[in-house]
């Protein structure tokens, strides 16, 4: 007798082979093999049992180098070649990819050198089946494909809400099918949202913000056709709106619409390749262009309608290094006497930089950080190791008083506090913003976080406006148009705009007759002459600074031999820490060609699985 008697092993029982399909028995798929280079698609058998299920759009199971991984169904075909392996099983009852989306994804991975794949973890959702489970799918009927309307640019006017412009705006739009709003972060998503529930307009909300259950459910609500009408952050440019007559993007050229993960694409463009293969006409609206739309609107593939629109702007210098000169100061008392005063400042923080009162020298901490202060009453501290300084002294001459540099809001609200006693004064930040409505007072901000009024501010002074417009990326001036006219834009009809800064800059005739386009012709101008973007592709390559030289030589080596566009050129390597970054640029005529090689390079360099680098179309900055 065995001791512990008889153990059995379990017996597997391999399921029967189901037969293919007669009616289209091929599925083409994309799979999520975490491989650059096997971005192609995928041919697989569809057995008779899953037929109905593995419909284009669906996640499907399938055996792939020994491993069963993940792949979505792109096409279904009759044409069946030999040795074809069989779907092992269809993930859930919803296909969640329309085709619509299956072509944009198609084409922005083309635009991007990117994996499929890459784009659909941005388009599609973490599945999670319990919420699948509260919805039907049925095929919906679509719109015949006619051809898109013209993509339009639609500046907002001064001194009305914009959001309620947009509420209605998208009311309007509505009567004609599906709307997608993308707005640049989750406070603009809440403002709109809260003045279309006002108008009584039904609609969905994809914000990044929610959670992952919410943001799924309310995926699905517009993948099954229940909601058509979109607003959300960044991703929702993807959103499978049924029958999209319309898409909308507030402040297209914001930074908040650059993808942070590979392969870094943007909403613009993404829209623009949405917009072309569908029906879909797209409305870019804000208060300034970005240069890449100002290229569109020159060149006519993009109507600029412009608002008319005065405002009453002043600009006055600061002679003496004060905050606010004494001309700004009886306009600002005349217009707290009558409503809020907004004031707009470019730094967080209390105190930026410390210098020596007596000879001037810039303090460093011994560990190389710059010396700070965080508020009136903090010590002296280093920015980077965060050591306080108890007894400060010099370094230099050893004098013991030390001078505040680069003002930051809580200093400027502790000496605007000052100018104007007996007045309450509060800040707006992202760490503390203010949600509801002002109703007198000041209010000191950062850009984008200005809180609403409900007749508007009684005047809007930027402070230190030389910081804004000496900012030293290729960006800044695009950036500052949209964000002086965007606060601007907050002063009641014929209040004071008053720009602290220097006299001369076009942004202040720009702002008082309401038109940015002689400045971003300007702007064209210039970036034409240098041949930078938007007048030319560009791309960036970051890798380990072991790699970068060889791999420099080898796009080198490519273009002598023809295989890059005459017109590239390969600037660096740009060191950082351990890594370093190549820049390429070519003309926008051969952009497509410049992609397609780098694409073909990365696919060559996963194959011989060689560290691949960090690679970007068109980011938003080349300085960073």
């Amino acid at each position: 007798m065995v001791k512990g008697g008889l153990r059995l092993k379990r017996e597997l029982i391999p399921a029967p082979v189901q037969q293919p399909d007669l009616n289209l028995p091929v599925a083409k798929i994309w799979v999520d093999s975490s491989v650059y280079h096997l971005d192609q698609e995928f041919s697989y058998l569809v057995p008779v049992n899953l037929s109905a299920t593995a419909q284009v759009g669906a996640l499907v199971s399938i055996p792939f180098n020994g491993r069963d991984v993940v792949g979505v169904v792109i096409a279904r075909s009759s044409e069946v070649s030999s040795g074809l392996k069989s779907i092992s099983k269809v993930i859930g009852t919803i296909p969640l990819l329309a085709p619509e989306i299956i072509q944009l994804i198609a084409d922005a991975a083309k635009r991007y050198a990117a994996h499929p794949f890459d784009l659909i973890r941005s388009a599609v959702p973490e599945r999670m089946a319990s919420i699948e489970k509260e919805f039907i799918y049925h095929p919906l009927e679509q719109m015949p494909n006619l051809k898109p309307s013209k993509p339009q640019y639609l500046q907002l006017p001064p001194a009305k809400a914009r959001q309620e412009l947009m509420a209605k705006k998208v009311a309007d739009l509505s009567r004609d099918g599906g709307v997608i709003v993308v707005l640049p972060d989750s406070r603009e998503v809440r403002s709109l949202s809260r003045q279309l529930d006002l108008a009584g307009i039904a609609h969905t909300v994809l914000d990044s913000h929610l959670g992952k259950s919410e943001y799924f459910r309310n995926f699905l609500s517009v993948r099954t056709g229940a909601s058509n009408i979109v607003i959300g952050t960044r991703s929702s440019i993807f959103a499978p709106v049924h029958n999209l007559a319309h898409l909308v993007i507030f402040n297209e050229g914001s930074e908040h619409f650059y993808e942070q993960r590979s392969p870094g694409w943007n909403v613009r463009d993404i829209a623009l390749l949405r917009s072309r293969s569908s029906v879909a006409q797209l409305h870019l609206i804000g208060y300034s262009p970005s240069a890449e739309v100002g290229r569109l609107i020159d060149e006519g593939w993009v109507d600029f309608k412009r608002t008319r629109g005065k405002v009453r702007v002043s600009t006055i210098s600061q002679p003496h290094g004060e905050l606010i000169p004494s001309r700004a100061l009886a306009p600002i008392k005349s217009a707290l006497s009558s409503g809020p005063v907004l004031f707009l400042v470019p730094l967080k923080g209390y105190a930026q930089a410390i210098r020596c009162g007596k000879c001037k020298t810039i303090s460093r901490c011994e560990c190389g950080g710059a010396h700070q202060k965080t508020s009136a009453n903090a010590l002296i501290s280093c920015s980077h190791c965060l050591k306080a300084v108890p007894s400060w002294k010099c370094i230099w001459c050893h004098g013991d008083q030390p001078s505040l540099l680069s003002r930051g809001i809580d200093r400027h609200l502790h000496e605007i506090g000052l100018l104007f006693p007996g007045v309450p004064a509060r800040l707006s930040t992202g760490d503390h913003p203010i949600t509801e409505d002002v109703e007198n007072g000041i209010v000191v901000t950062t850009p984008s976080m200005a809180p609403s009024t409900s007749a508007g501010y009684s005047a809007v002074v930027i402070l230190e406006g030389n910081r804004f417009l000496n900012q030293p990326d290729m960006r800044s001036s695009e950036r500052v148009r949209e964000m002086y006219f965007s606060h601007a834009a907050l002063a009641k009809s014929g209040a004071p705009v008053i720009l602290i800064q220097d006299d001369g800059n076009p942004i202040s005739t720009a702002l008082s007759t309401w038109n940015p386009t002689v400045a971003i012709h300007h702007d064209l101008a210039e970036r034409a002459q240098l041949s930078l973007p938007p007048y030319v592709r560009t791309a960036t390559l970051t890798m380990e600074k072991s790699e970068v030289i060889r791999f420099k030589n080898a796009l080198e080596t490519a273009h002598e031999e023809g295989r890059l566009p005459l017109t590239t050129r390969i600037l660096g390597p740009i060191s950082k820490d351990e890594r370093a970054t190549l820049i390429l640029t070519a003309a926008i005529a051969e952009s497509e060609s410049l992609v397609a090689t780098l694409h073909e390079f990365m696919r060559r360099r996963s194959a011989a699985k060689k560290p691949l680098p960090t690679l970007r179309i068109d980011p938003y900055s080349l300085s960073r």
